[in-house]
């Protein structure tokens, strides 16, 4: 990094805020409201993002609640963080000799489309956020500026880092899981009555949409899909997979309520050789996304 270039803001983004709303109406638009280097960055740079930001359909009708008419802060402080963000990344991109083009752009256009499900679901979400091709050309050069930086950052992921997320695997990716359903109830008498409306017969489903007090997998019939081992309060988990497939238990006392139970299937863990791949990439993702972060909070 050149050893004369101090990147800081020359405001706060609590004391631009103020400063922004006290010069708004008193026609200051060439006034400075951060400095990148050597870049200024004006409060009309500022007003104008703001401005086509506000415009966009789903913010309009955010603020439309606002009587005041005064520009909303955090809004500011978003547009303000965009436009600094972007000159920090040109100048560390010189600032390494890192050059994008045509094709990086290219590149990362084409990675959003497909993220987004197509051009036309593109031009959709463009059109709502009201953002101009100018403004999508410059965030996909942000992203290439990124990504070439983060490549250049990052360390190699080796063997044993990923066999060790494997092993270890926090999150139960890749071990054991089984498919349960269930009814939470607040009582040890009302999880007893759905055990006995089952066993009589009725259908898991329709008493779990009944009786269940966990709303969200209660309009499932009280499926929570797979679930890994360690992924839920002890006592859950311990019911869950040391039930047989297809046996009712409960009621189950957590710190939730009383739980009833089934287990509708049983997911094999996965094999190393098949998620290897899948494992690397996450942990290189990682990776850079952490070079990146540190290398430019620095800058």
């Amino acid at each position: 990094m050149h050893p004369t270039r101090n990147h800081r803001f020359l405001l706060s983004v609590a004391s631009l805020l103020a400063f922004l709303g006290a010069t708004a109406c008193s026609g200051s638009a060439g006034s400075v409201a951060a400095t990148v280097g050597d870049t200024e960055i004006s409060i009309a740079d500022v007003e104008q993002a703001y401005a086509r930001r506000a415009e966009a359909p789903a913010v309009a009708s955010e603020l439309a609640g606002d009587e005041s008419g005064d520009p909303d802060p955090a809004l500011q402080a978003s547009v303000l963080t965009t436009l600094i963000r972007t000159e920090v990344l040109r100048q560390a991109a010189e600032d390494r000799s890192i050059e994008v083009g045509d094709e990086q752009i290219s590149e990362q256009r084409k990675t959003l489309v497909e993220s987004v499900g197509g051009q036309e679901a593109l031009d959709e979400m463009l059109a709502d956020a009201n953002v101009s091709d100018e403004e999508l050309e410059a965030n996909l050069m942000d992203q290439a500026i990124q990504a070439a930086i983060s490549e250049e950052l990052a360390s190699e992921v080796s063997d044993e880092q990923v066999r060790a997320a494997f092993t270890e695997d926090p999150q139960g990716q890749y071990g054991e899981k089984v498919e349960v359903r269930h009814i939470l109830t607040k009582t040890e008498e009302d999880a007893q009555k759905a055990i006995e409306r089952i066993e009589a017969g009725e259908e898991f489903s329709e008493v779990a949409k009944d009786m269940s007090t966990d709303t969200g997998s209660a309009e499932r019939g009280g499926e929570l899909g797979p679930i890994a081992r360690g992924a839920t309060v002890e006592a859950f988990d311990s019911a869950a997979f040391d039930a047989e497939e297809g046996e009712l238990v409960g009621p189950i006392k957590t710190e939730f309520g009383f739980h009833v139970l089934e287990v509708t299937g049983q997911v094999a863990g996965a094999e190393f050789a098949d998620v290897e791949k899948d494992i690397r990439t996450q942990l290189e993702s990682a990776a850079q996304g952490q070079a990146f972060n540190d290398y430019i909070t620095e800058f």
